[in-house]
């Protein structure tokens, strides 16, 4: 059952979703003082460094223009700063452990309380009105959290819910082709109006079911979230599913973030609940069109405040609004992880997409995984397609070698490693491409992004 708080937040955010840009950023400000001013009071790691920053002064007082003088919130510093990033009040609200998902190897234990939860179930839900979802018409859940699978730990109370909502929860972790032809039997069953599923896995579905010309239920419409969204897949998936698909931005430590509408342009930033900042190496923020690195700051969560935290993604803002006439701030595109760029030895970043684009309708390759072990090493593990002939195999492998090397150099190693299955990261997402430099702390950035 929906919580009464929730849906009075729902009333809420309906209403504030038409406001001008101009009114969503006064309301959002207001929303910033209140949870700064509480941070200064209650938590002692922002006692601390807001006055320093010169944000807050003795009386007090906020001033929001000075935000950017806020160091950066990162996983390392919740890790030794734990206690006192949480607030002071915490018996006097009602709290929960969460976790990251850690598709970096680097989970981290967080607070988060009864007052985010109840924003975030709204913002969902809001966004389900936005895809055109009709609550109890059903929804299939191709999911790779082990925390919500609650894999092995279900008890009957967990059946019971789901088959209130009338739900079913697919593992993503669990695709294999007969795993895989069990869940379109299942989602053929119960014919939900939604399926909410991880982007690749949701793809990997959809290649399936066109590859071996299986029968699916056509829903009204599809959430992807989890994962880097690429135009091919997107493709796949609504051509097979006959519905449109919807993108969806979010994390388990910061929640629903940004939302696609119905008129695909970007992602809408929910600026009640979110403060989002996309910023350039220097620091600076990053102009419309240019990718930076995303900054965000959870307006809802007094329990464990995260002020300028580094959730390790990168995306850039659009340059104009929506046609939708919604006020919210528009993210066009998430472009991945940061560690999915690969750097020269000469600091040239080249964005990882490049390395993917290249197996773009390369029919031989079910799967692949590019990797930079350093400099002048890259790593290409590929899943090979089952009925793939060996002509195709050689020309794709020379067009992809050739260019890899126009572009990191002729003394670039390239390795092509044939494989069965590639594994996803703990949180059960995909990763196309990772720099083990950039994991490792590579120095070295500041020169032009090759896209």
């Amino acid at each position: 059952m929906t919580q009464p708080d929730v849906v009075k937040n729902l009333r809420m955010v309906e209403q504030w979703q038409w406001l001008s840009p101009e009114e969503s950023r006064v309301l959002q400000d207001e929303r910033l003082r209140k949870l700064i001013q509480y941070a200064y009071a209650h938590v002692p790691y922002y006692r601390e460094i807001l006055p320093a920053a010169g944000v807050i002064s003795k009386s007090s007082r906020v001033d929001v223009g000075k935000l950017s003088n806020i160091p950066l919130l990162n996983k390392a510093i919740i890790r030794a700063r734990f206690d006192d990033l949480t607030t002071d009040e915490l018996e006097q609200r009602k709290w929960f452990v969460n976790t990251s998902g850690g598709s970096t190897g680097e989970p981290i234990k967080l607070i988060q309380d009864r007052e985010y939860d109840s924003w975030n179930r709204a913002i969902k839900l809001l966004h389900n009105l936005w895809t055109g979802y009709a609550p109890g018409s059903g929804e299939a859940r191709l999911w790779g959290s082990r925390q919500d699978l609650l894999i092995g730990r279900e008890t009957t109370w967990t059946y019971v819910s789901r088959w209130l909502k009338n739900e079913i929860w697919l593992n993503a972790f669990a695709m294999t082709p007969e795993e895989m032809r069990a869940y379109i039997r299942q989602i053929n069953a119960l014919k939900p109006g939604q399926i909410l599923a991880f982007a690749e896995s949701i793809y990997d579905l959809a290649r399936l079911i066109e590859r071996e010309g299986l029968f699916i239920h056509k829903p009204r419409s599809i959430i992807s979230s989890a994962g880097t969204l690429y135009p091919h897949m997107r493709e796949t998936i609504e051509r097979v599913f006959q519905a449109p698909l919807f993108d969806r931005y979010g994390s388990r430590e910061l929640g629903s973030i940004a939302f696609e509408c119905n008129w695909h342009c970007g992602f809408h930033v929910s600026s009640p609940t979110h403060y989002i900042e996309v910023l350039r190496e220097d620091g600076m923020p990053a102009p419309a069109n240019e990718v930076g690195e995303i900054v965000v700051t959870v307006l809802t969560n007094y329990a464990m405040p995260l002020i300028r935290y580094r959730v390790g993604d990168m995306g850039m803002w659009a340059d104009s609004q929506c046609g939708c006439g919604r006020g919210w701030p528009l993210l066009k595109e998430i472009t991945g992880r940061v560690t999915d760029r690969f750097l020269k030895r000469d600091g040239t970043m080249i964005w990882g997409t490049f390395f993917t684009t290249l197996f773009w309708g390369q029919d031989w390759a079910e799967k692949v995984q590019v990797v930079q072990e350093d400099y002048e090493h890259i790593r290409v593990i590929v899943v090979r397609s089952a009925n793939c002939a060996g002509e195709d195999v050689k020309r794709g492998l020379s067009f992809v070698s050739e260019k890899i090397y126009s572009t990191m150099g002729r003394d670039c190693q390239v390795d092509f490693e044939f494989v069965d299955e590639i594994a996803q990261t703990p949180s059960g997402k995909f990763r196309f491409a990772i720099s083990k430099l950039l994991e490792r702390g590579a120095e070295g950035m500041g020169h032009a992004i090759i896209n």
